[in-house]
């Protein structure tokens, strides 16, 4: 779960996004009113804007975000999502983790509800004229819809998806590309968040994270999480053509070209274009002697931190034949805390699965290799010596040493 001001939430291959704020608020892009909350404690209204409780988390980089606000024996949670169901609805749960009930406010009264609104509603607080209220009993849930085509009040229907099940959808959505869970969150969230904002193609969120340094790897990956179009290996090729021209006459290849050369021609292969895939390993050929630069000491933020992690956890090799499982050795912080990865492209025709699992000091590799057998697998930088051509196997490292 990470942090954020604000982000986007939206359906997969619909046009509604909405923009939550850090209180809490939805604001559809279309234009229409925004959809804020208040709640009716004991004591008094308490609106999410103004209070310092407030706290706020996206789930695993996901499009679901969770809300709290403390009010006098405990917390008021909201949650929002959106689901397809009804042609595409917003939906904003509310949970009541304090022990007294309350009664919640929201500003749009066109909207599905669960539960009846309360037709005397606690005086305190100038809401706005098309507010409706709701009760929240203890440990109670109640959800409100907004419909994204034509909003209107109504009845929500009790067995809508839980926000449990879309952060799963958006999972395995997500894990289409890799899935990679490594010890330090923060990374694994970050390539979630920028993955579904990629597959929500949403232009304001995509100019936070395609950083014009890395904006080759755009196409790259939404063709690896299978969105993809007629054009789509036009597109693939006219990058990998504008990165091999970067490079042509450099005295050092960016730390990311291997990266964004084998991922581009696994995606030819994927969309059973080999000659353009052959065409990207003989580029790379030619320049296979020419230097690449140190990886990044720190992860790069946007599209350029899934090429750093991948990079981190597998070198891959455009040209086909091989592959490094951690070519730059374990990160110290991650020594002695099991880590795995699946399906990060070792080759044009290959995808290798790993888990490390720790022996005391010594690092044990297990591995899972998809394709046709010819691939060899090395060791990485403090198991240079090692090596197998197996395509599954387990194996026990040498124990990493500080530098």
């Amino acid at each position: 779960m990470t942090d954020s001001p604000q982000r986007f939430i939206g359906i997969r291959s619909r046009a509604w996004r909405a923009r939550v704020t850090h209180d809490g608020s939805v604001v559809p892009q279309d234009g229409s009113m925004t959809l804020s909350w208040h709640v009716a404690a004991d004591d008094r209204w308490y609106s999410p804007s103004r209070e310092p409780s407030v706290r706020q988390k996206w789930f695993a980089g996901y499009p679901v975000v969770e809300t709290r606000m403390k009010v006098p024996t405990g917390d008021i949670v909201q949650r929002t999502y959106c689901i397809a169901d009804l042609g595409g609805v917003t939906v904003v749960e509310f949970e009541n983790e304090s022990t007294l009930p309350v009664a919640v406010a929201v500003t749009r009264r066109d909207v599905l509800t669960t539960r009846p609104t309360i037709d005397n509603p606690p005086q305190g607080i100038d809401l706005p004229s098309e507010s409706i209220v709701l009760p929240l009993a203890h440990l109670a849930v109640t959800r409100v819809g907004l419909l994204h085509d034509r909003p209107h009040a109504g009845r929500l229907p009790d067995d809508i998806p839980t926000f449990q099940e879309v952060v799963r959808g958006w999972e395995s959505a997500c894990n289409v590309a890799s899935r990679i869970s490594v010890p330090d969150h923060t990374l694994t969230a970050g390539i979630s968040a920028v993955r579904c904002a990629l597959i929500l193609d949403d232009s304001d969120v995509l100019s936070h994270i395609t950083d014009h340094e890395y904006r080759d790897h755009h196409l790259i990956e939404l063709a690896r999480l299978g969105e993809t179009d007629d054009e789509i290996i036009i597109d693939v090729v006219n990058a990998v053509e504008k990165r091999i021209k970067k490079e042509r006459r450099a005295s050092q290849l960016a730390w990311d070209t291997p990266h964004l050369l084998a991922t581009a021609a696994w995606v030819c292969e994927k969309l059973g274009d080999d000659l353009a895939a052959a065409d990207i390993g003989r580029a790379w050929l030619r320049m296979a002697d020419t230097p690449v630069a140190p990886l990044p000491a720190i992860s790069p933020t946007g599209l350029g931190m899934i090429a750093w992690v991948e990079s981190l956890l597998v070198g891959a090799n455009p040209a086909g034949g091989m592959c490094t499982v951690l070519p730059h050795g374990i990160p110290e912080p991650w020594w002695g805390a099991h880590f795995e990865c699946h399906d990060l492209v070792a080759d044009p025709r290959h995808r290798l699965s790993y888990a490390i699992r720790w022996h005391g000091e010594r690092p044990a590799l297990l591995w899972e290799m998809t394709g046709e057998p010819g691939i060899v697998i090395a060791g990485g930088a403090t198991n240079e010596e090692w090596h197998s051509t197996d395509m599954s196997g387990e194996t026990l490292l040498i124990a990493p040493q500080s530098s």
